[in-house]
Parts: structure tokens; sequence; C-alpha cells
């Protein structure tokens, strides 16, 4: 029997609910089976590499569309070269693997797709190095879908400076990358924010926490470039595409000053896990009137159709399940 998920309410990954199966170096295993030894705990998050992919149950189509497969693969493909990691398995039969995955916790509802590759076979206080074979294991969970929401975020400009590329290359998704964001996330919920805006070495807007960020004035979309410190978001890759070819979008990618941003017209975040959400106040400066901005809504709204595939445009982006 399919799992129809859609009734309660997930929209945090402390909520997600556990899977019947996940996969780990070439074997679906049940949830409760999918164990390693205790030793291996912090060495293999040290070096792990991983992704967050988005899929999207279309309920007319009765289909479970998984956004940018590719793309995510081939950027963790990148993670792990960027490790000295050879991949345990080639892409295109790990594609395969994601959607069978789907298919065996029969899962009819939006969800969240996370593979991992790591160093799991290095002696407890030893850190592995050189060019090895790195483990994989990769779950899937129902998550909900913020794309419909109006929700206004209250963002303040962290305290804390974005890594650069010549401390720890920030356009790969590695798991070390993230303390980086977490110092600026409880920063901004000591200090009563929803997130944070992080600047970089030099001072310019890199990104918001754990998402990339954009601005709009006198109607041109602006985003700090991705030699900024950002990482190589395959989301902001998709609404630059999106703002230019469909809406007429005028965008400029380049350094981004702070107070640009306190003056900008709308501003909002966008990534996997954040989807599109807007910004509306930062630092007390009321962005706009403070609400979801036109043009910003226009994009969420295209976004959420296409990612959906209730518009059938851009069907290169979804591969679907069944």
């Amino acid at each position: 029997m399919v799992k129809q998920v859609q009734n309660v309410k997930r929209n945090t990954f402390e909520n997600l609910e556990a899977p019947d199966y996940v996969w780990k170096s070439g074997k679906f295993i049940p949830w409760d089976k999918a164990t390693f030894h205790i030793s291996m705990l912090g060495w293999s998050s040290i070096n792990m590499v991983f992704e967050g992919i988005r899929a999207y149950y279309n309920e007319n189509d009765d289909q479970v569309y998984v956004l940018h497969l590719n793309e995510h693969l081939n950027r963790l493909t990148e993670s792990m070269k960027m490790m000295r990691m050879h991949p345990y398995i080639e892409t295109e039969k790990l594609k395969e693997v994601i959607l069978e995955l789907i298919r065996k916790n029969k899962y009819k509802a939006d969800t969240y797709i996370m593979p991992l590759a790591y160093f799991g076979d290095g002696p407890p206080g030893f850190l592995p190095s050189g060019d090895r074979l790195g483990d994989m294991a990769i779950t899937v969970k129902p998550i909900d879908s913020l794309l419909t929401s109006d929700n206004t975020l209250n963002v303040g400009v962290s305290s804390w400076r974005r890594i650069s590329d010549d401390v720890m290359p920030p356009r790969i998704k590695s798991i070390a990358n993230y303390q980086n964001g977490r110092y600026a996330a409880e920063e901004a919920r000591i200090n009563g924010y929803d997130q944070s805006l992080i600047l970089n070495s030099k001072g310019k807007v890199a990104e918001s926490t754990y998402t990339c960020v954009f601005m709009i004035k006198n109607k041109t979309l602006i985003t700090p470039s991705v030699t900024s410190g950002i990482l190589d978001s395959i989301t902001r890759k998709s609404i630059i595409e999106i703002s230019k070819n469909e809406l007429g979008l005028n965008v400029e990618e380049r350094d981004v000053d702070r107070t640009e941003f306190y003056v900008s017209d709308e501003s909002f975040i966008c990534g996997t896990g954040g989807e599109v959400q807007f910004i509306g106040k930062i630092d007390g400066y009321t962005i706009g009137k403070g609400t979801p901005g036109i043009i910003s809504k226009e994009i969420q709204t295209l976004y959420h159709n296409l990612v959906r595939g209730l518009d059938h445009r851009y069907h290169h982006w979804r591969t679907p399940t069944y």
C-alpha cells in the first residue's frame, strides 16, 4: 500500500517521519537496522559530504517528481572529489537507487532525500586521508513544502563571517562547513531573529543561514556572486534562470553591501530545504512594506508550479519516480 502522508505537518527536519528503509553501501536496509559502530561517529562526520534533494508530489499526475536529480548528484561527485574520495557507485546507478528507495518506502508525498558520502572505515582516533573509496548512505523522509506560504522572516546580520575558499571550500556541501552556519543560526535564535545574513571576509553579503539570498531593487534581481563565499546553489541557479527567461528580469550577480539590503524593495532566501521564503526585516529595517513583494511572490509561485509539475515547462528539472 502506498503511503499518502499529507496530513501531518512536517515543516522542520526534527519532525520528519522515519522511513521503512534506507540504503547503505549497496543494500536496502530496514531503518532500525541501519547502524554503525559508535567509535566512527565523530570521524565520519568530519569528512562527510552530502546532498539535500527535494521531491514534490503532484496529485493530478499521482507522481513524485525528484527535482534536479542530475545536478545534485553531479555536485555530490564534485564534493567527493574535493575530499579526495572515490564514489562508491556510478551516478546513473545512484539515480536508480534513490528512485527505488522512494518506491520501497511507498511515498506519495513531498519528500526530502539525503545521500551521504564519507570515510567510515578508519580506526578510532584516526582521520582518513588519501584517495580512497567512500562509503555511502541515503535516507528519504516526507517533508512539507513552504512554497505556498506568505510567511516573512525577521533577519539580522551575523557577527560571524562566512568561511572563504582558502579556509574550507564553501561551494561544496560538506557537513563540516555547516558549523559555520550553525554559529550564525544560534546567534540569530538567541537574539530573536529567524535567520541571519552572513558577511564574507571582505564585509560583503555572502548568504543567509543555510540558504542563498536575493534582493530586488528597481525591478532588478540582485544576488551575491558564486565567488562571494556561497554554496554553489542549484536552487539559486534555477531562480536566476526562470527570472531571466520567464519573468524578463534583469539579474546581477555581484558583490553586495549589507546596506543595499536595508534599502532594497524586496528580499528573499532560497535553497533546497528553505525553498523560497520572504524577508520582512533586516536589522530592524523594514524591507518594502514588510510583506511578500510582488516580484518575489511571482518568483515563488512560478517556482512552485514548475517543481511540482503543475506548469509542464522545464520538464528536464523533474525526474518521475513511479
